[in-house]
Formats: C-alpha cells, sequence, structure tokens
C-alpha cells in the first residue's frame, strides 16, 4: 500500500493536517463528508486551497520551509468527495467535529472502504478511544491522534491507544509523525488526555478572572503571554515545580483552598505525598525527577541559558 493519506474533514483541523503530510512527502486526499451541492462541495474545496496556499506561503515568508517546498505541498493534495475517496489509502486521519454520534456514523461507514491493514485515526481532543473503538472497522487499528491547531506549526500531537489498540500500531503512528517532524507523546486512554485537560481549567480560570472584575482579557492575556506563556515554552510543568519548589505549590495551593474557599485549589494527593517524603526538588536532591550529584547544577543551568536564549530571541523580534 502507498503512502497515502486520507484526512476526513476539509474544515480547521483538517486543512492544517493535510499540509503538514503534504510537505513530509505523502499524497494527500482532504475528503469533504458531507451531503452538498456540487457548487457548493466547489467553494469548499476553493476556500480549503485559499487557505493553505496562505499558510505555505507564511511558512516560506518565515523561512520554515522553503518556497519551492509551496507548489510542492499543494500539488500532493487532491480535494475529493464521498466516501469511495478513501479506499487504498494507508492512513485514515479523521477530523470532523467533537460529537461522539458524528465520529461514531463515521466509523461504522467506513467497514465498506477500509482495507485491513488501514490505520485509522481521529482528532479527538477530549472523547477518549473508550467511546469511539467499538464503531470502527478493526479497533486493534484504531487510536487518538489528537493534533493541537494550527497542526502545521504546534509540534505536539497525542497519541492515546484504546483497550484494543495493537501495539505494532502505536509504534507505526509514532513513527509517521515524527518522520513528519512532530513530537508524538503518548497518553493513556482518559477523557481530555494531556493537553485539552490541562487547557480547559486554564482557559475557564481566565473567564472567571474577568467575570469577577480580577482584570480586562487583555491584561490577562499579557500577564500569560509574558509570565506563564514564556516560561513554559522552555521549561516543562514538572520541571517547574520543582524548581520553584514542591512545597511552594502546596503552600499556594493551601492558601489559595482557604482565602476563596473553592476546592478546585486544593493540593494534589501527589504534592502531598511529596511534601511528606521532603522531595521538594533540586534543593532537596528530589522532587518529581532526580536530582543527584551534579545534576541539580546541570539541570538549572539548562533551564537558565534556555530562557535566557528565549529573552534574547524576544528582544530581537522586537527591535
Amino acid at each position: 500500500m502507498s503512502d497515502v493519506v486520507a484526512v476526513l474533514g476539509a474544515g480547521r483541523i483538517g486543512r492544517p493536517i493535510a499540509i503538514t503530510f503534504a510537505l513530509g512527502g505523502w499524497d494527500v486526499r482532504l475528503v469533504d463528508l458531507k451531503e452538498r451541492g456540487n457548487g457548493e462541495r466547489e467553494a469548499v474545496f476553493a476556500d480549503a486551497r485559499r487557505e493553505m496556499r496562505r499558510d505555505l506561503a507564511l511558512m516560506a515568508d518565515e523561512a520554515v520551509i522553503k518556497p519551492e517546498a509551496v507548489d510542492g505541498a499543494l500539488d500532493r493534495i487532491e480535494c475529493r468527495g464521498g466516501i469511495e475517496a478513501i479506499r487504498g489509502c494507508r492512513y485514515i486521519q479523521e477530523a470532523l467535529p467533537e460529537r461522539p454520534e458524528l465520529k461514531r456514523a463515521l466509523f461504522a461507514r467506513l467497514r465498506e472502504v477500509v482495507a485491513p491493514e488501514t490505520i485509522v485515526a481521529s482528532t479527538s481532543s477530549t472523547i477518549s478511544p473508550a467511546h469511539l473503538a467499538d464503531a470502527t472497522p478493526d479497533p486493534g487499528r484504531f487510536l487518538v491522534v489528537h493534533w493541537l491547531n494550527p497542526a502545521h506549526v504546534i509540534p505536539l500531537v497525542e497519541v492515546v491507544p484504546g483497550a484494543a489498540t495493537r501495539d505494532d500500531v502505536v509504534a507505526e503512528t509514532i513513527g509517521i509523525l515524527k518522520r513528519l517532524g512532530k513530537t508524538p507523546v503518548r497518553c493513556a486512554d482518559s477523557p481530555g488526555f494531556i493537553g485539552p485537560r490541562m487547557q480547559v481549567l486554564l482557559m475557564n480560570e481566565a473567564v472567571r478572572l474577568v467575570e469577577q472584575g480580577v482584570a480586562t482579557p487583555e491584561d490577562v492575556d499579557r500577564a500569560f503571554k509574558a509570565g506563564m506563556g514564556f516560561r513554559y515554552a522552555a521549561i516543562g510543568i514538572f520541571e517547574f515545580i520543582d524548581w520553584g519548589g514542591v512545597d511552594i505549590l502546596y503552600r499556594a495551593s493551601r492558601f489559595m483552598t482557604e482565602a476563596t474557599g473553592d476546592d478546585r485549589f486544593r493540593p494534589a494527593r501527589l504534592v502531598e505525598e511529596k511534601i511528606a517524603r521532603d522531595e521538594l526538588g533540586p534543593k532537596t536532591g528530589r522532587g518529581f525527577f532526580d536530582y543527584a550529584g551534579a545534576r541539580r547544577d546541570e539541570f538549572e543551568t539548562e533551564k537558565m541559558r534556555a530562557l535566557l536564549r528565549q529573552l534574547r530571541r524576544q528582544r530581537e523580534s522586537e527591535a
């Protein structure tokens, strides 16, 4: 079977996924499955081609890809309508809206056209494989592959196997993503996975700040970009918990819980266990990671350099 991918859904997430595969040398079928008149479908495809050409041109302008890669990628993307367009594809990436019944109905239809060796992946950002797998042609070759938008820019892709997903299917999927230049991270079958689960909490808390008159949307965004956004671009969340100190997170969580009367701020059980074991981070030799011997200085030096390089790049871009 040749390297042909079908991206099912020509909307907001399907288009950048198609770009990514095309840049990686795959032949892409961007498939619209809605019942439409010919004129309406052609309008959808015309808009998709316009957007993909624009984004590829922006990538070239910003020296992310070479200018000659633009036309080559567009030539590898074929817009098609209907379920028959899926035949002969090695990999299928479903990219429909976040509605379980819609996805399940599509997966049931795939039984007619999917080859036994084809991998079927869902872009779901919150719906776990347990809610979808039984509707697919072969649960052993099904998994969630969650791309973060804009999918052709953000490196992370969450790979979420279901209970029946075969190990070789997971390995093959991760290999495909790595060759596309992505950073695949494996996650257990749990609603919201990693990114969306944290992001839902963060976004809702940002809205509450505005609701309560604590800050304007503009100031919340400014604070995030200059603070957490800047920091977490170079330092992982667990790395920063350790660097700042697990005890600092514990005390801050306790104060916020008492001051607001809201249990959503209470310390996680694992944080309390770390406190009990005096595993507070580099200052005690262990937190969530090991800092024995020279590891503490190596860790702190590496992270400080990463932040300083980021600050330099920001200043250069503002100059």
